[in-house]
């Protein structure tokens, strides 16, 4: 499980941010040489410094004091219980979507739990079965929490730095977005 980005996803955060290498590299105790490098593939940090980056670039955009509301993804990109292991893999490797994270939602509008793209890998490795014949009601995974659309994103930071993780934003009750990490660290 990723708790932190890409490392080559370090330079889009911190362009969408605003945050020059030199920046980052003084925030960080990293060199903006070494920054450089990172963002173009020729090094890799080392743990802790790898760390010092992510934290600071979720920190910055901590201070953009939005509301769950304000930054998640409406209407909800969700699949039935009654659907296929094939469904949830098309609608996960859509690369214009860019999530990692499904809820399931009944045709109620009830929260069922979810499918992510790791534990669909994973399945998919251990099983011959045909991903037409897995239905996804015999393969959930754990329900994404909800919140409302009232609090303060950086609330939910912590539960976000698992990149297959979500939060499902509640309004009156009824689930009305959906928060991923793109959407907590962009908006």
């Amino acid at each position: 499980m990723s708790y932190f980005p890409n490392l080559d996803e370090i330079k889009m955060f911190r362009e969408k941010l605003g945050i020059t290498q030199r920046k980052l590299a003084e925030a960080t105790e990293v060199s903006t040489n070494m920054i450089t490098q990172i963002e173009t593939g020729r090094a890799n940090p080392s743990v802790e410094k790898y760390v010092k980056i992510f934290n600071h670039l979720f920190k910055k955009s901590d201070e953009k004091e939005k509301l769950l509301g304000e930054i998640c993804a409406s209407p909800i990109r969700s699949i039935r219980p009654t659907q296929t292991a094939q469904d949830a893999k098309e609608i996960l490797d859509n690369k214009k979507l860019d999530i990692d994270c499904l809820p399931v939602i009944d045709k109620d509008g009830h929260l069922c739990g979810k499918i992510t793209k790791e534990g669909l890998d994973d399945l998919f490795k251990k099983t011959r079965r045909n991903a037409d014949s897995i239905i996804i009601k015999d393969i959930l995974e754990e329900s994404p929490p909800t919140a409302p659309y009232d609090i303060p994103k950086k609330w939910i930071r912590d539960l976000l730095q698992i990149r297959e993780n979500c939060i499902l934003v509640t309004k009156n009750s009824k689930l009305t977005g959906f928060v991923n990490y793109w959407d907590y660290l962009y908006k």
